[in-house]
């Protein structure tokens, strides 16, 4: 009786806690203060004197005291003198707050007004804080009337300040996803970009996670922020604005950010507030059936990477190719005229040789895909003057371009605007001669899924000054024109990383650069989490470039997250994989490959669950470059059809006996996976 009293309890204590979470809200007014509350959300600001959050309580949790949220905006002007000030509430008088009725939810608007000459006229900036109802998010938006010629440059919005969390980590969206102590330190990630591949970053502890991100849907830069100090961390978007985002003499940003706590975990926050936006863009409402990827792109569960035009090279890439079988992919480096990074896009004449080993590695099953940069141009190179590389080029508030120096080649590199159709020419120029002269099998572009967009100040590009979306939509149009007239049949698209606004241009993701330690710096699977069922990926981090290094464990533990995560493995030079002292990963890596290969019916179009480690005999391995982990390792992954199943790996010589919940006790061979259907 007293079991079945607890059990009634509990379930009347849940259907409370679900009626209190879907309440509609309320903003009400109390002396000074503004409440907005629904039962999930409480948030209570000041109204007169100055702007503070009062207090903060999200889902149960509060998150912050009063007297750390004076300035939640700072906005640069530019005059039409020159004047380029940076100004902040401080710099204005508040007029506090009003309560304006939504069709499903309720605003407050914050009112400040600057004064930015001596005429009676006050330039006032708007904030917006609303609450709809029954949501578990606050969210925040801002605009500013400005007097004419003038402009806004550059923000930083939402500004909040929550207390640290004790034991705190934070968690950015760089590459597969980084963990990281909350130390007293800034960490930035640039959007879209490998540093943030998605649109948030979190902060959590047991007790929970604090979410902050931004609902664009458009794909604009920006840098998101959090300032930890002793007490406090503060979390920021810095974001370089549009001359576009003005109307009629109003300054608005174009999107809405969101903050909230999830009790659960980071991983309940990015599955149930993250996960279901993506839907809702022009990028991630595409399934992979609806798009027309080639079967041998599906069908390549394994890549090596071949760096070079030498004797070595075509004999390693021989050798894998024989080992591995038909579908092998290959991405291939330094095949053009000039030293890798240096004479961008002046890839052509090929080196004599690379069309005849492209040739060889076709006819052996494996699929070849060059690389080339989809960003850079060398000022110094042949085409730069003559293509009108500097009418491309993207430029600075002062003129001046966007110089990068790489320490592959030390050489200068220009940033190249998206939006030009002097690149678009160039670039569809590169994959038609790949296609007719070499007979690749797809294009490795590089830098367009990885690279940070950069603003724009040249006034003769067909977008606004500044940032935007530009960026975005110039890539956009780029790949679309490639993929409606110039991308043969059977041939792919490929590029670097796997910022997420650019998913549904590329068939596939070349997903390496994601930071690690063994100390501090933890690889977790947020981008599976998300997007696991809309897109292909391989690689999973740099792989050992040496023959001592291959044997060293990082190499069995990068391969066998790599197919946990629903990645295709490899992207190994051959020459090191393929030597003798490393013939037990080359096999390791060829069981993966084979075993991945009946996995399909999850993998494509499935959803990435959750890590699993398996208890039982499953003794612990080091990796230098990440640590100790199981031995045995799996994932839990939902097939396109609901069915749930386990994938299994031993990265271990030796077999062992392990157990998964709903599983049971099972046996896994030293160097296997194993698939367990539940």
């Amino acid at each position: 009786m007293i079991q079945k009293i607890r059990m009634l309890s509990a379930g009347l204590l849940l259907l409370a806690a679900q009626t209190f979470a879907q309440g509609t809200t309320r903003a009400t007014r109390s002396g000074d203060n503004y409440t907005l509350s629904n039962g999930a959300v409480e948030a209570v600001f000041s109204g007169q004197g100055r702007f503070d959050i009062e207090k903060l309580t999200l889902n149960g949790k509060s998150v912050l005291g009063a007297g750390a949220n004076l300035a939640p905006w700072i906005l640069y002007y530019k005059g039409p003198q020159g004047e380029n000030p940076c100004l902040m509430p401080e710099h204005a008088a508040y007029d506090g707050a009003a309560i304006r009725d939504d069709d499903e939810g309720k605003t407050l608007v914050f009112t400040w007004q600057l004064t930015l000459d001596y005429s009676a006229e006050r330039y006032p900036v708007r904030m917006y804080v609303s609450l709809p109802d029954g949501s578990e998010l606050l969210r925040w938006n801002i605009e500013a009337d400005l007097p004419e010629g003038w402009m806004v440059t550059d923000l930083e919005f939402p500004r909040i300040t929550i207390d640290r969390p004790a034991g705190g980590k934070v968690l950015t969206t760089e590459g597969w996803g980084v963990e990281k102590p909350l130390d007293i330190a800034t960490f930035e990630a640039r959007y879209p970009s490998h540093a943030s591949s998605m649109q948030f970053i979190v902060v959590h502890n047991p007790e929970g996670a604090f979410y902050y991100g931004t609902e664009d849907r458009r794909g604009c830069g920006k840098t998101y922020s959090a300032q930890c100090t002793r007490d406090e961390v503060i979390f920021s978007d810095a974001v370089p604005a549009s001359a576009g985002w003005i109307n009629e003499g109003t300054f608005r940003l174009p999107w809405e950010s969101v903050a909230g706590f999830a009790p659960k975990g980071w991983e309940d926050a990015v599955v149930r507030w993250y996960r279901p936006f993506t839907y809702t863009t022009e990028w991630g409402g595409k399934t992979l059936a609806s798009r027309d990827i080639p079967q041998w792109c599906y069908d390549a569960d394994a890549w090596i990477r071949a760096r070079h035009v030498a004797d070595d090279t075509l004999d390693a890439v021989r050798r894998a190719a024989a080992l591995f079988g038909k579908g092998l992919g290959i991405h291939w480096y330094y095949w053009h005229n000039h030293p890798y990074d240096t004479h961008y896009p002046d890839y052509f004449p090929a080196q004599p040789r690379f069309a005849e080993m492209i040739r060889t590695a076709q006819s052996l099953g494996a699929h070849v895909t060059p690389y080339i940069n989809g960003r850079l141009w060398d000022p110094a190179a042949d085409s730069y003057k003559p293509d009108r590389g500097c009418d491309a080029s993207c430029r600075k508030p002062d003129g001046t371009l966007y110089t990068e120096i790489y320490p592959t080649s030390k050489v200068l590199n220009t940033v190249t605007c998206p939006s030009t159709d002097i690149w678009h020419g160039k670039i569809i120029g590169l994959v038609d001669r790949l296609q007719r002269e070499l007979g690749v099998d797809g294009i490795y572009i590089d830098q367009i899924a990885a690279a940070a967009p950069e603003p724009c100040w040249n006034e003769n590009h067909p977008h606004p000054v500044g940032g935007g979306d530009f960026w975005y939509d110039g890539y956009r149009r780029l790949i679309g024109k490639i993929r409606d007239g110039h991308l043969q049949e059977g041939r792919i698209l490929t590029s670097e990383e796997n910022s997420e606004c650019y998913i549904d241009l590329f068939d596939m993701l070349l997903v390496v650069n994601t930071p690690h330690n063994a100390e501090n710096s933890t690889i977790r699977p947020v981008f599976p989490m998300v997007y696991s069922d809309r897109v292909i990926t391989s690689g999973f981090t740099y792989t050992p470039l040496s023959t001592d290094l291959m044997t060293n464990g990082d190499f069995r533990y990068e391969m066998t997250k790599a197919l946990l995560w629903g990645s295709q493995p490899g992207w190994v030079d051959p020459r090191y994989l393929m030597s003798k002292e490393a013939e037990r990963e080359a096999r390791f890596l060829k069981t993966l490959m084979d075993f991945r290969r009946g996995l399909h019916d999850v993998l494509y179009g499935g959803r990435f669950l959750r890590e699993l480690t398996p208890a039982g005999d499953n003794p612990t391995m080091h990796a230098p470059g990440f640590g100790d982990d199981a031995a045995v390792l799996a994932s839990e992954w939902q097939a396109p059809d609901g069915r749930r199943v386990y994938l299994v790996i031993n990265r271990d010589d030796k077999a062992h006996k392990v157990s998964l919940p709903g599983a049971g006790t099972f046996r896994i061979n030293g160097l296997s996976g194993k698939r367990i259907d539940l």
